[in-house]
């Protein structure tokens, strides 16, 4: 399991890693951080593929949107989901970013067992018993 997290805050990509290194055997994880759009596109294009993208929108440089144009405008990436973990929760938002391919949402703050609960949802983690 490949996940990069993409967010300009260095506290969120260190809770988020957090949160990965509980779902997922470290055995199993590899886990790529990037603080703008424009470092995410070169994690992206330095590994053969990445699982799972759980991406800020409000970054600078190259903000989230762009990263998921990017993302779904590349056959190689085809099958990579994406999840939205941003403080931009309205509904026009939302909407239009699962428009883009946007596989789930998710609005700061969030809790680890919302985070479970999205990877869950498409697909990359098994229910907790």
């Amino acid at each position: 399991m490949t996940i990069l997290i993409v967010d300009d805050s260095k506290i969120i990509r260190r809770m988020l890693t957090g949160f990965m290194g509980e779902f997922y055997p470290a055995d199993e994880l590899t886990l790529l951080e990037a603080e703008d759009g424009l470092v995410a596109m070169e994690k992206m294009n330095s590994v053969p593929s990445v699982d799972l993208v759980l991406l800020d929108w409000n970054m600078p440089k190259m903000n989230g949107e762009q990263v998921v144009d990017a993302i779904r405008a590349d056959l190689r990436f085809k099958e990579t989901k994406i999840i939205m973990a941003t403080t931009e929760g309205a509904k026009l938002q939302v909407v239009k970013m699962i428009k883009k391919g946007v596989n789930g949402y998710l609005v700061k703050p969030f809790k680890e067992a919302v985070v479970r609960d999205a990877i869950e949802n498409i697909g990359l983690l098994e229910e907790e018993d």
